[in-house]
């Protein structure tokens, strides 16, 4: 109810009618920009409710994304973004295992901005994709056990940017994103019996729908 309340206010704001020198207006003017964005995301762990609780596999990245105005406020986004695990800026837990996480995404969104200035926009949008992973853990003395995914995800987020040059705009955004997330037992990893045999991949890397708090900071550049 409440993403249907801001789309609408979004979707009916004055954006329809904004001055020719407005962000909105010059960018329905070209259709088109195109940015560059760095950011990073964690999950979000289960049964730890302190303030540091998404912290859970940690990724950070870097992506390209371009947007094309549709009718009045509305936009598509479509990025492409590479991602991989590291503990900065924020570490995770000792019990972790150190799991090694490389993972392409490719996303669709749609958006509804509006002018806060003539130099400051907002927006909120509602997207989805696929990510493609690869990942991996040590197992004792031996080979790492490794696996291959292909994962959906879905994500709602907000935005601000802001006008630093002609045609060229500074901004960040924050997104809640549903991902697939990996229920690997410590415990199992941890075994020294030698014969005892090595899990399976697909019981080490069991995916399952988790939440994840993304922060991503970008410049585009209107064409």
């Amino acid at each position: 109810m409440r993403l249907s309340l801001a789309l609408l206010v979004l979707v009916s704001s004055p954006a329809l009618a904004e001055p020719e020198g407005s962000v909105t207006a010059r960018t329905a003017a070209s259709g088109y920009d195109i940015g560059v964005r760095i950011g990073g995301y964690g999950f979000r762990r289960e049964g730890d409710t302190s303030s540091a609780n998404w912290n859970e596999c940690r990724m950070n990245g870097i992506g390209l994304f371009a947007t094309h105005g549709l009718t009045g406020p509305l936009f598509l986004e479509a990025g492409l973004d590479a991602y991989f695990s590291a503990s900065f800026p924020i570490g995770g837990s000792a019990m972790d295992l150190p799991i090694d996480r490389t993972s392409g995404l490719a996303s669709l969104a749609i958006g509804a901005r509006t002018n806060l200035t003539p130099w400051l926009r907002a927006y909120v949008q509602l997207g989805g994709g696929l990510e493609l992973t690869k990942v991996s853990v040590p197992y004792q003395n031996g080979p790492r056990i490794r696996d291959d995914k292909a994962m959906p995800e879905g994500f709602f987020g907000v935005g601000m940017d802001i006008r630093i040059a002609q045609g060229t705009y500074l901004g960040a955004s924050f997104r809640t994103l549903v991902m697939g997330n990996f229920n690997y037992d410590p415990a199992r990893l941890a075994t020294t019996d030698a014969w005892v045999a090595a899990p399976k991949a697909d019981d080490v890397f069991a995916a399952t729908p988790s939440l994840a708090t993304q922060g991503q900071f970008y410049v585009r550049r209107d064409l």
